[in-house]
């Protein structure tokens, strides 16, 4: 599996899987979740994204897999998170962490809105479902 982690949509998978899934758990440990979900939020604040159309582009450039928004309602949005990047993460760790993404998404959401929101993750068969849940209804423009 290692030879196909090599290159994936031109970035080298392998550093990743490696670096997210297997360093930063020895490092982090207990505290992984938690410092990888607000991490996630520290990042989406500092990149000026303007609607779905952007966020799902961001994720695909930067690795995290393919987004596609499932639903939305006033108070809550379902995302999944597909691709080969998540089969190969979930491949070498089964307990492979999405807070970094579920964070990422609630302060993309959070600053497009202009109010508070935050998101949870689990898996699903071969996707990652995250739920961000805001305070006020609103809804993201695509």
């Amino acid at each position: 599996m290692a030879e196909e982690l090599a290159a994936t949509n031109g970035f080298n998978a392998f550093s990743l899987t490696l670096l997210r899934d297997r360093l930063l758990p020895e490092i982090l440990q207990e505290d992984q979740n938690e410092i990888t979900y607000w991490a996630g939020k520290s990042l989406a604040r500092g990149i000026e994204l303007h609607g779905i159309a952007d966020i799902i582009r961001f994720f695909f450039d930067a690795g995290f897999g393919t987004l596609s928004i499932e639903a939305q309602n006033e108070t809550e949005q379902t995302w999944h998170l597909t691709g080969e990047i998540i089969d190969m993460r979930l491949y070498e760790n089964e307990q492979a962490s999405f807070d970094l993404e579920a964070g990422f998404l609630a302060a993309q959401t959070q600053a497009q809105i202009n109010y508070g929101a935050e998101a949870v993750w689990k898996l699903a068969k071969n996707k990652v479902i995250i739920t961000v849940y805001t305070e006020v209804p609103a809804t993201l423009p695509n």
